[in-house]
């Protein structure tokens, strides 16, 4: 009985998150600040089958090491996929936590901050997702733009856009520059103007305190 209950809730919680990709992250928003859906990838990447979302339970008291063992480990899975799509930058693992309960959701955030410096030596990006997040939106900030019905974490590969993420650490920006530093020497033709503006004064600023 208990395993059909399980059962049940799981696909309840993925069916959650397949309409918040729908009807939120796929879709424009008023307080955004910008034009565009929420995260213009995910429809791309799930034309392209390069969205990948597996489930991760954690029990009722879960701890920080617990958590930030599974976020850990989605980074190291992130490289072993066999994925479907051959272009990477469309690629995103979304490990779903259904079971994550909402005194504990502060773990995930941790996780974030724990790891995030680990998932930029990399080249990747994470991003968590749950019902009381307080990330900002890049050009709203009083826009919590992360909230979602279930709790979640992605990673993703670092993009040209992860400028407005990781300027303000230079070891950050350090592994940022090394792969994107060549698209803005030669020109920043297509690029959008904020992330070259971002990027010159994190260049200047990390150089002065070198």
């Amino acid at each position: 009985m208990l395993t059909d209950v399980l059962a049940v809730d799981v696909a309840k919680a993925l069916a959650a998150v397949d309409e918040w990709l729908s009807e939120y992250i796929r879709r424009p928003h008023g307080e955004l600040g910008r034009t565009g859906p929420v995260c213009p990838f995910v429809e791309p990447a799930q034309r392209a089958d390069a969205l990948e979302i597996r489930v991760r339970l954690v029990g009722p008291t879960p701890s920080q090491t617990l958590i930030d063992e599974t976020v850990r480990c989605g980074l190291d899975e992130f490289s072993e996929v066999e994925w479907k799509s051959g272009n990477p930058n469309l690629r995103s693992l979304l490990l779903v936590l259904p079971d994550l309960p909402a005194e504990h959701l502060h773990l995930l955030d941790a996780a974030h901050t724990a790891l995030k410096p680990e998932s930029v030596r990399r080249g990747l990006m994470i991003a968590q997702f749950h019902q009381k997040c307080e990330e900002k939106a890049v050009r709203n900030p009083a826009f919590e733009v992360s909230h979602a019905p279930v709790p979640m974490m992605a990673v993703r590969s670092m993009a040209i856009h992860d400028v407005l993420f990781l300027a303000d650490r230079r070891e950050w920006f350090e592994e940022y520059r090394k792969r994107f530093g060549a698209r803005y020497r030669s020109g920043s033709h297509g690029i959008d103007p904020l992330l070259t503006q971002v990027y010159e004064r994190a260049r200047a600023v990390h150089a002065a305190g070198s």
